[in-house]
């Protein structure tokens, strides 16, 4: 028994063995979070916008754009908010909020100061400023597993 007693070997080594499982199992962790962090959640979809026009030259007056959202297999999604707000173009009156309604998908948004549309941005070109992005942004209706996490298209508005 006094052998047992007197062998220090398992302490000495225990807090090295230690040290090495945790610095392993926090690298496998790391890894594997890693690759986890790829997949998609398996109960969302992506939603994006088309434009009908993604050059707006101003030249002669103003436009209107067409504004459709869908999912990323290109289905229409209804009640969806569009939120339109100053790339490197800056609004005179700010961002412009708009809604597709529960039977539509699509929505025009004149750029300047158009009648019978969904909403107007009024660009306000800075001094030398011929052109500039406006950006947009998707809300999706709620409760429907969709998402808008990836980047949507800029509208580029070149002055008259």
């Amino acid at each position: 028994m006094s052998a047992l007693y007197t062998d220090e070997r398992a302490i000495e080594g225990l807090p090295v063995r230690l040290v090495i499982a945790v610095t392993v199992g926090v690298a496998a962790l790391g890894m594997m979070l890693g690759l986890l962090a790829e997949f998609d959640d398996p109960g969302t979809t992506e939603v994006t916008v088309e434009a009908s026009d993604e050059l707006i030259v101003l030249e002669g007056g103003d436009k209107s754009v067409m504004l459709r959202v869908v999912t990323e297999d290109g289905q229409p999604v209804e009640g969806a908010q569009l939120l339109v707000t100053e790339g490197s173009l800056p609004l005179a009156d700010g961002p412009v909020d708009l809604q597709t309604g529960p039977d539509s998908h699509e929505v025009t948004v004149g750029i300047g100061t158009i009648s019978g549309v969904d909403g107007s941005v009024t660009p306000a070109f800075r001094d030398g400023q011929s052109r500039g992005t406006l950006e947009i942004e998707v809300v999706p209706p709620s409760g429907t597993g969709l998402r808008d996490e990836r980047g949507n298209p800029e509208l580029v508005v070149v002055g008259g």
